[in-house]
């Protein structure tokens, strides 16, 4: 029951993160919201790994490399094309987009070695939930036509970089532990974003930060803290004790939250199709949750370390 509770808590984070991201983006761009938000984060996680006393992981070079790489496809890239996809697209879109993701978590992990153990029934719930966002991919846009197309792919290939990233954090968090997982990566993704900024874009004048909307900053201030950080802390806990699999099926109850959210919030139209789509990713969900068994780590190192953080 508790990993279906964190399960929950990560699907509100998340879901509730698309909402910001479109308020956000009213006054930030693509490349500032995802700088913002990795920066926002990054000061977050230092500060709990100071006061927990673990301060940064070691010095092996494999982990840094496994580091790196999921800080670049599953945070640096997925969060500019988030940044994007709400210049051209709904929230509850973009929310919706992200019910493919376990799809491509298990395709991939059948390479990169993922632990899960998969069933037919599992397969048929995801290849469910699949269809039911391919619908609510060609539903009618709120937003207009191409624009609305082409900001659901951008949210749907964020979800591709997500996929992948789920494969990747896991061997960083059994080694180091979900705590430095976050922090490390976020600082890294924080690095390669200012890195990129000062040498691609002109930073805006000082005064200019002085006269953003107060209710896009107090977004990117929440999506930092709670929807990125705390996020990841719980997504990389339900990853090493979990599976990949099972931790990314919070994308399948992400498209109610996101949708809801954003027709409460910013009345957004949603039309018949995208409830049709949704309708099928939550049946999706149900089969999968039920059938879905993570192969568990051996008994030994569980028995050491039963909470997966150091």
């Amino acid at each position: 029951m508790a990993a279906y509770a964190a399960l929950a808590f990560l699907s509100f984070l998340w879901g509730s993160s698309f909402l910001l991201i479109k308020i956000a983006s009213r006054a930030f761009d693509p490349f500032s919201i995802a700088l913002a938000r990795v920066g926002v984060a990054a000061a977050a996680m230092l500060l709990v790994s100071a006061l927990s006393g673990k301060i940064w992981p070691g010095s092996r070079p494999g982990l840094w490399g496994n580091l790196l790489a999921l800080a670049l496809i599953g945070q640096v890239v997925p969060f500019v094309l988030l940044g994007k996809a709400a210049t051209l697209t709904t929230s509850a879109d973009m929310a919706l987009m992200m019910g493919a993701q376990p799809v491509f978590v298990f395709l991939f992990g059948r390479f990169l070695g993922s632990r899960d153990r998969w069933t037919w029934l599992g397969a048929f719930g995801l290849a469910i939930g699949f269809a039911g966002v391919g619908v609510a991919f060609w539903s009618p846009g709120a937003q207009g036509g191409a624009h609305s197309v082409l900001g659901r792919a951008f949210a749907l290939a964020a979800g591709v970089c997500y996929g992948t990233g789920a494969i990747i954090s896991g061997a960083a968090t059994r080694e180091i532990g979900a705590v430095r997982a976050v922090t490390a990566s976020m600082t890294i993704s924080t690095l390669v974003l200012a890195l990129t900024g000062l040498a691609f874009t002109n930073p805006p004048p000082l005064a200019t930060l002085f006269q953003i909307p107060l209710s896009p900053t107090l977004a990117m201030g929440a999506l930092g803290v709670f929807n990125t950080a705390l996020a990841y802390y719980v997504y990389f806990r339900l990853v090493n004790e979990e599976g990949p699999t099972f931790a990314s099926l919070n994308n399948y109850i992400v498209p109610l939250i996101g949708v809801v959210g954003g027709a409460v919030a910013l009345a957004e139209p949603i039309a018949p199709s995208a409830w049709a789509g949704l309708t099928l990713v939550l049946g999706g969900v149900a089969l999968t949750g039920r059938s879905l068994r993570p192969a568990k780590a051996p008994q030994a190192r569980l028995a050491a370390n039963p909470t997966g953080a150091n």
